[in-house]
């Protein structure tokens, strides 16, 4: 009964995530467009319960099953256009494995199984999630509320209640489907983006350099421990890394409905880390330096900044702002957490310091991330070194790094709360995909991915 489920949830998250790019008409490969609809279906998914909590509509599980099918449907209300995406995409999908491609997809099939595993039968253990999401979802499906008993319990050591209801609201579907501990969302979302960033490698990487890269990655130790405990930061890196990777390819191609879905993806990461907003704006200086290139006036470069940053904005406002102040039946003063000396720029440049000392170079950070970073300093020395300058992509890629960087440690300046061997620890998840797709654009991997591609397929001279 449990696969039976878990099926139904996936097409029903592939049906709803291919409905709205069919609206936006975004379309990639058939197997990024797979990956890409699954975690925008979650995404979706996640805010129903939240959308039924602000309407008042009690969360049943027939209301919140008949929640998911109407937000399915609308999401394809241009039916013709979803069943053109979803034909397409069927029809060219196929998948022919080289020979020195299956030790890696082996590898990290096994490393997915595990995390799938333990996400279906061990229950949920993080600290966070037991007094905050898990704890209110649990009592929501009792209670059929989010404004639940949970709010009775004197819990002032810990804000974690107050956190954006996107776990909430996924644990309750999962619940209701069935799944006891709720968590298995988060193995569908986690293989989709592993599966979408591949084929993002594939594009200009060797298959062998690709599978490395990948390898590399998801062997992170901090951020694979969080590929089957369902906090916010491995959600909110997925998001986050889909709305860079999107407005890339709008500087790229022009195409304004790039600009809308990279838009909806920020709003998503800013949904599960509202922090993220901070970061939101540390990107809008690249509308800047693209209107610089292009001269096309500053009513288009004021509309495309609004494009990217209102939706986030907006979902601020609802999951904080105004659920926070105006549904929750305790309150919570925002402002009380806020650094009261903000313009202290000595603070900030200390926070950069801690960071840089304690998680990349200091003996922890190895502990946490491996040596992934010290990958990326290597490609990133040889950019300079070899190549003297780097290409227009690695430069975005870069320029998203450094903002990532700099913004988290001004959100621990700003938010004090934010500390660096807890929230900022894993803030730096967002930075780790972006080194990754840095590495795609790398012109000495790019050459030795040539060279490779030669040696595999040499051309043959006709005479």
């Amino acid at each position: 009964m449990s696969l039976i489920m878990l099926i139904l949830l996936c097409l029903l998250h592939l049906i709803t995530g291919l409905g709205l790019m069919g609206l936006l008409k975004i379309s990639l490969r058939p197997g990024m467009n797979i990956s890409l609809a699954i975690i925008t279906g979650i995404g979706v998914f996640s805010i129903v319960p939240f959308l039924m909590e602000l309407l008042f509509i009690p969360l049943t599980a027939l209301n919140t099953w008949l929640g998911l099918f109407v937000s399915t449907a609308l999401c394809n209300i241009k039916y013709k256009q979803s069943f053109l995406l979803i034909r397409s995409t069927i029809g060219s999908l196929s998948f022919k494995p080289k020979i020195y491609e299956i030790p890696f997809l082996l590898l990290i099939g096994f490393m997915l199984f595990v995390s799938a595993w333990r996400c279906f039968y061990f229950p949920p253990t993080p600290r966070d999630l037991l007094s905050g999401a898990e704890a209110i979802a649990e009592f929501a499906v009792r209670e059929k509320s989010m404004l639940n008993s949970v709010f009775t319990v004197n819990m002032e050591s810990t804000n974690n209640q107050f956190k954006p209801p996107y776990i909430t609201s996924l644990q309750i579907i999962y619940k209701y489907a069935g799944f006891e501990f709720g968590q298995v969302w988060l193995i569908l979302l986690v293989g989709s983006f592993v599966l979408f960033l591949y084929q993002v490698l594939l594009k200009k990487l060797h298959r062998i350099i690709a599978g490395l890269l990948l390898v590399f990655f998801l062997a992170i130790p901090e951020m694979y421990a969080y590929t089957f405990m369902a906090l916010f930061d491995y959600s909110n890196a997925v998001f986050f890394f889909l709305s860079l990777y999107f407005l890339q390819l709008y500087f790229e191609d022009k195409q304004q409905k790039q600009l809308i879905f990279s838009g909806i993806m920020m709003a998503m990461a800013t949904y599960t880390r509202s922090e993220t907003l901070i970061l939101a704006g540390l990107i809008l200086p690249l509308f800047l330096w693209q209107w610089f290139k292009v001269k096309q006036g500053w009513a288009l470069l004021l509309r495309n900044g609004l494009l990217f940053i209102i939706p986030s904005m907006v979902i601020y406002y609802l999951s904080i702002s105004l659920f926070i102040n105006h549904y929750l039946p305790v309150s919570y003063n925002i402002g009380e957490l806020i650094n009261k000396d903000i313009f202290h720029i000595h603070g900030l440049l200390l926070k950069v310091k801690d960071m840089t000392n304690e998680l990349v170079f200091g003996k922890e950070g190895k502990a946490y991330y491996n040596w992934f970073i010290y990958l990326f300093l290597f490609l990133l020395s040889m950019e300079l070194l070899v190549y003297r300058k780097m290409n227009k992509p690695a430069c975005y890629w870069f320029y998203c790094i450094v903002a990532v960087y700099v913004g988290l440690a001004l959100s621990s300046h700003i938010l004090p709360l934010m500390d660096i061997t807890h929230s900022i620890k894993r803030g730096l998840f967002k930075i780790f995909p972006l080194m990754l797709l840095f590495a795609q654009n790398n012109r000495l991997l790019i050459g030795w991915s040539n060279r490779l591609k030669n040696w595999e397929n040499p051309i043959r001279e006709v005479g």
